[in-house]
């Protein structure tokens, strides 16, 4: 199977809970006020934080390891993996917990305990996902995204009907994780395994510069959330998380989901068949990356007043629109950085010069929020999102040259590039799109505009594919 079916496998995988995810949206804000949500948001950005310093570099080591394991090596690693994970859980929690009680002194018990619930269940959500990520494991995989999802939006609307509010969200997300239980068969080798100091720290020492990465990706939204609740209130920072999360979330399920099959794919091709199968393999990820990300990017910023008109409660509305076109390009920038340009230093096994990056661009976060959001309030929070993600995009590009130049079909890309100016034109042409049936009408015409479009400019390639795949029928 290739890289295009399993990617699509991968797509309707997250695609089902994206929808679902959508629902939950266009639910809760239009059954919980703006200031509701926004502690919410805030508490949450706090404990994904938390669990991308504690759990990050468990997470991504073990893809890289387990991706190329042998059956022999399982039972230990699994068993490592999962001890690493108890222990490194009964840390963060502790840390968090004191971390909140200093940041948030009025905070409910309640919802102090769920903050720090959600950060531990998050990220066995999330390690749960890579171990089957790295088996390509793509049925799980999904039903393990769907599980959580529709857990997620049921445990909330009932907490909400019950009359909670911001514990109704933490106590949903929280709840909705669990659906690992489902594939908790993927650790019964670590059962009769034992943990290994030694592959411990081979794990650590891969993976503490992606933790040091993720966290201060991690750091960005929770400061620039902190910041905005300081300096507009509570209310301020649900407006601007609901346009963000909705945008960012609904990129990266698509860009990410392309992304599944092929980083392990390409783990695979360096491990096994040598650096003309990894140029190969890294061309057509980066190819399919750029064909899906950028018309999905600036489909979403030309129809984001529709989109909020129709998804988000009255009292979300004002200012969504502005917001979430400079959230789209921003997500897209690094979408692109984190699925493929990243990966140079992944594959390398070089990951100390991403906490570097990660660095810089963090800082390039906090000055210009520090700058920007007392003044323009939420439209400052996305203008500095959209410059830094341009400037760690940079940063990634250069440095990962001189590790593992990363190919950039430039040719392919501007194909896209024209495909996408011919949707833009084509949805532009939609009278009324503030409805579901005119949004609708302009989605599926720029979808199939920007199809024929990428079709008719790559025709040797089709051409190709579709005779190779048919050969048999000649013989």
């Amino acid at each position: 199977m290739g890289l295009i079916q399993k990617s699509g496998i991968f797509f309707f995988g997250r695609a089902l809970p994206a929808l679902i995810g959508v629902g939950g949206v266009a639910l809760y804000t239009r059954m919980l006020d703006p200031a509701s949500v926004g502690a919410y948001a805030l508490l949450l950005s706090i404990s994904l934080l938390a669990s991308a310093v504690g759990f990050s570099w468990l997470r991504v080591a073990a893809l890289r390891l387990a991706a190329g394991t042998t059956e022999d090596a399982e039972q230990k690693l699994s068993a490592t993996i999962a001890a690493s994970f108890a222990a490194t859980a009964v840390v963060v929690d502790i840390v968090e917990a004191l971390a909140l009680h200093v940041l948030k002194p009025g905070l409910t018990l309640s919802s102090l305990l769920l903050a720090v619930a959600a950060a531990a269940a998050s990220a066995w959500y999330e390690l749960n996902g890579v171990m089957l990520q790295a088996r390509l494991s793509v049925f799980a995989w999904g039903m393990l995204n769907f599980g959580r999802a529709l857990g997620a939006l049921v445990f909330s609307f009932l907490l909400i009907l019950a009359g909670w509010k911001v514990d109704a969200l933490l106590g949903g997300f929280c709840l909705g994780n669990c659906a690992t239980v489902a594939c908790m068969g993927i650790w019964r080798p670590a059962l009769a395994g034992r943990f290994d100091p030694a592959l411990f720290r081979r794990l650590f020492s891969f993976g503490w510069p992606s933790s040091v990465t993720a966290a201060f990706m991690q750091i960005s939204p929770a400061f620039q959330r902190y910041t905005l609740d300081v300096a507009a209130g509570s209310s301020a920072v649900g407006l601007y998380a609901v346009s963000q999360d909705f945008t960012s979330q609904t990129l990266f399920v698509l860009i990410g989901s392309i992304s599944l099959a092929g980083i392990p794919m390409a783990y695979k091709a360096k491990d096994q068949g040598g650096p003309a199968a990894l140029n190969r393999q890294l061309v057509e990820n980066a190819r399919l990356i750029f064909a899906v990300a950028l018309p999905a990017s600036v489909a979403l910023a030309v129809l984001a007043g529709p989109v909020a008109h129709i998804f988000f409660g009255a009292r979300f509305r004002a200012g969504a629109e502005v917001i979430m076109a400079l959230i789209a390009m921003a997500a897209t920038i690094a979408g692109l950085r984190t699925y493929y340009f990243d990966q140079a230093f992944e594959l390398a096994l070089q990951t100390r010069p991403q906490a570097v990056i990660s660095f810089l661009g963090t800082l390039c976060v906090i000055v210009l929020s520090l700058v920007l959001i007392p003044r323009y309030a939420a439209v400052g929070a996305a203008v500095s999102s959209l410059v830094a993600s341009a400037v760690w995009l940079l940063m990634s590009i250069v440095w990962g040259r001189r590790i593992l130049p990363m190919p950039m079909p430039v040719r392919s890309w501007l194909k896209t590039a024209f495909a996408v100016a011919g949707m833009v034109l084509a949805i532009e042409a939609v009278p009324g799109r503030n409805d579901v049936i005119g949004l609708g009408e302009a989605v599926a015409l720029g979808t199939l505009t920007y199809c024929f479009l990428s079709l008719v400019t790559r025709l040797e390639l089709v051409r190709s594919r579709f005779t190779r795949r048919f050969a048999w029928l000649q013989r």
